[in-house]
């Protein structure tokens, strides 16, 4: 499916706010609300528009990025054990040898800790490094809602 300018129009502004209903982005791009229906219908079954979701914050969550290496491509294993676990929100493998990213969130540090020690031992024989971070502040998060200009206004340095 082509995205030509106004596609990507309807696209940004339902970032910004996926529930904007037809009829404001309509009156947003000059269009009339079932000319919006059509184009987002088409997007949604080309699946460029995936879902709508809420999106949950809460302040005392904690998040880990773990980067692993593993000694070879047999980590099929370790793949699907990271994506049964509840504190992992996001994995990939990565273009490199045998690289392999995952975020994790708990509500304490001490369960991402456990997390991070059990995949060191029930992955030992897999695992060539396991680096394990904790985000300290995070500045954008398109999909979590967290937008860089107001975390500056709200650590009091915006407009200065």
């Amino acid at each position: 499916m082509e995205i030509d300018d106004t596609n990507r129009d309807i696209l940004r502004l339902l970032k910004h706010n996926g529930r904007m209903s037809f009829t404001e982005i309509g009156e947003e791009l000059g269009m009339s609300r079932v000319a919006v229906k059509k184009r987002v219908t088409k997007l949604e079954e080309a699946g460029i528009i995936r879902g709508y979701k809420a999106v949950i914050y809460r302040e005392e969550n904690v998040k880990m990025l773990m980067e692993i290496t593993t000694v070879d491509e047999n980590y099929e294993d370790l793949l699907e054990y990271l994506n049964r676990t509840g504190y992992v929100t996001e994995l990939y493998v990565m273009t490199g040898t045998n690289r392999i990213h995952a975020t994790a969130v708990a509500p304490d540090v001490s369960e991402l800790k456990y997390l991070a020690r059990m995949v060191s031992k029930k992955f030992e024989d897999k695992i060539k490094t396991i680096g394990c971070h904790g985000v300290k502040e995070i500045v954008k998060d398109t999909y979590g809602g967290v937008d860089y200009d107001r975390t500056k206004r709200e650590r009091g340095k915006g407009d200065e």
